[in-house]
């Protein structure tokens, strides 16, 4: 299991803060996952799975099939939805594939921040 979630991890190019914050765990907890250290709670490994699309069983390394029949459905619906977008990636070079990798992440963080401070900026209407 733990190279599994790592794997996945690492090839979205997320650090384990990230996927953490994601899980609403701490980045301790997933590197504990990650190493098998510490059994990996049912309602995090739900997350896992529907987050990186993949079966419990196969994080828990109990298959090698990563999609149910379901799962399959919803990766084809995305390609058909990014179609354009993944072409036009995939005629990068690496360089430029990085680059463009790093610019999503820092837009999604941002997204993240401005999402947070919207809620408390909520909360702190309603008191």
């Amino acid at each position: 299991m733990e190279n599994r979630i790592k794997n996945l991890r690492e090839k979205r190019g997320l650090i384990q803060e990230i996927l953490a914050s994601e899980l609403g765990i701490t980045q301790q907890m997933l590197s504990k996952y990650e190493r098998d250290i510490t059994v990996i709670k049912v309602d995090i490994l739900k997350k896992l799975a529907e987050y990186f699309n993949v079966t419990t069983d196969y994080l828990l390394g109990l298959s090698d099939i990563k999609r149910d029949f379901t799962g399959q459905i919803r990766l084809n619906e995305t390609i058909d939805e990014y179609y354009d977008f993944i072409e036009v990636y995939k005629k990068l070079d690496r360089y430029d594939q990085e680059l463009i990798w790093t610019i999503m992440q820092s837009v999604r963080k941002l997204a993240e921040k401005r999402k947070r401070e919207e809620e408390n900026d909520k909360c702190s209407d309603l008191r």
